[in-house]
């Protein structure tokens, strides 16, 4: 994000997952407005995070697997390494979520 100030609709834009997001909304519309700032705060670090950290981890991904015929980086090859790389994604998604919420 730019300079610009986080507001709920760029939150709500900057979050990766539409179940996630889904998520995101039903809880700011249904937050008392004293618990609103506490809840939008860990929505916009959970953002952040995903831009800030994992965002650019799988564009890196992306972009080995686009210049190496489709192939994923030697750390993921196939002794199962993509499979874990999948759960790591899963895993680290699942807590941030959980961390959001």
């Amino acid at each position: 994000m730019s300079d610009q100030p986080w507001t709920i609709d760029a939150i709500a834009h900057a979050i990766p997952a539409a179940d996630t997001r889904q998520t995101f909304l039903r809880e700011v519309n249904l937050t008392p407005l004293p618990d609103l700032p506490d809840v939008l705060a860990r929505w916009q670090r959970f953002v952040e995070n995903w831009r800030d950290e994992v965002a650019p981890r799988l564009d890196d991904v992306l972009q080995y697997a686009q210049t190496h015929g489709g192939q994923l980086p030697p750390e993921y090859a196939d002794d199962g390494g993509t499979e874990d790389f999948l759960n790591e994604l899963r895993a680290n998604t699942q807590k941030r979520q959980n961390s959001a919420a």
